[in-house]
């Protein structure tokens, strides 16, 4: 397989990450990044040995495909612009700002054969991938994302921030419509929500409670899943880690067993997925028509958000 040639736009704190990885996998030659701020793009630029520019028009006859890091807003614009050129592109989440651009860069992709990607980077935790393989009947479903205050992101809420990875899952999980929803949203230093719950049924019986907060003491990820048997599987996202809990012939829980897990940076697989598909033209992990479906249940959420601002003390 030939080194698909990448360009990455946006140099920003997930940026540096995308082009650390791009530079550093066989199957990718990285030929250039682009950020509006010379300052910041030259020298990972030079660090890596490759190209920088302010403008992502540049990219256009140098390469084969184009990771976009740019603020959410870009998204739809850039994106397009790469896929009327017959260049395949992975985009990060959210894909876009409405369900309207979503569908225009689904069909783009469609109809000039290209690869759309969109960057839920928690589908490629090797734990989530290993936890797919085993999973049987979901009955209940838990999600916790809690991080400390940040400055980072302050431009959304933080459905789009960090519960839209939930959202992600849990639709790749279940393959079933939400049925209804109920969420209620606080914002405390943001003019968005920054701390959410939201409680969730499927049309196929299935209750999910999802817990996301950027002003919380501890950081944790995790997903719990109670299946119908009473099996319940445990799973933290930092750790790599995941463990199964069954009821035992009286009804009480045996020891949990954990699973075993070959640890891998989520990056370095999404990208190489990414790479993958560009070369061999292969369907990506999480496809354009994934990332319309995560933000459509993220409009719906927010949409019937219950809000409240609170004051700072």
């Amino acid at each position: 397989m030939e080194p698909v040639r990448v360009g990455v736009i946006g140099v920003g704190s997930m940026g540096k990450n995308h082009a650390r990885v791009c530079a550093s996998l066989p199957q990718m030659e990285l030929v250039g990044l682009v950020d509006v701020d010379e300052a910041r793009v030259r020298p990972i630029a030079e660090g890596y040995n490759t190209n920088y520019y302010s403008d992502y028009r540049e990219l256009y006859d140098k390469v084969d495909a184009v990771v976009i890091v740019s603020p959410t807003p870009l998204h739809y614009e850039i994106a397009a612009d790469f896929l009327q050129r017959d260049i395949h592109v992975l985009v990060e989440k959210p894909i876009t700002v409405d369900v309207d651009q979503a569908k225009g860069l689904v069909e783009l992709a469609k109809d000039h054969h290209l690869i759309l990607q969109v960057g839920h980077l928690e589908r490629f935790n090797p734990a989530v991938i290993k936890m797919k393989k085993i999973l049987e009947e979901p009955m209940l479903i838990e999600c916790h994302r809690l991080s400390g205050p940040t400055t980072r992101n302050l431009d959304v809420g933080i459905i789009w921030d960090l519960m839209i990875h939930d959202f992600d899952i849990l639709l790749s999980l279940l393959k079933s419509p939400v049925a209804y929803v109920h969420a209620l949203g606080t914002s405390v230093y943001s003019p968005f929500e920054d701390i959410a719950h939201v409680q969730m049924r499927f049309k196929n019986g299935a209750m999910a409670s999802l817990v996301a907060s950027r002003n919380s003491g501890e950081r944790k990820r995790s997903l719990k899943i109670t299946e119908k048997t009473g099996r319940v599987l445990m799973l933290d996202f930092i750790e790599q880690s995941l463990t199964i809990s069954s009821p035992g012939p009286d009804g009480r829980p045996l020891d949990p067993v954990s699973v075993h897990i070959d640890k891998e940076e989520p990056l370095v697989l999404e990208l190489k997925n990414f790479a993958e598909c560009v070369a061999l033209h292969k369907k990506p992990l999480v496809s354009g028509e994934d990332g319309k479906r995560a933000l459509e249940l993220a409009m719906h959420v927010l949409k019937n958000m219950d809000m409240r601002e609170e004051k700072q003390r």
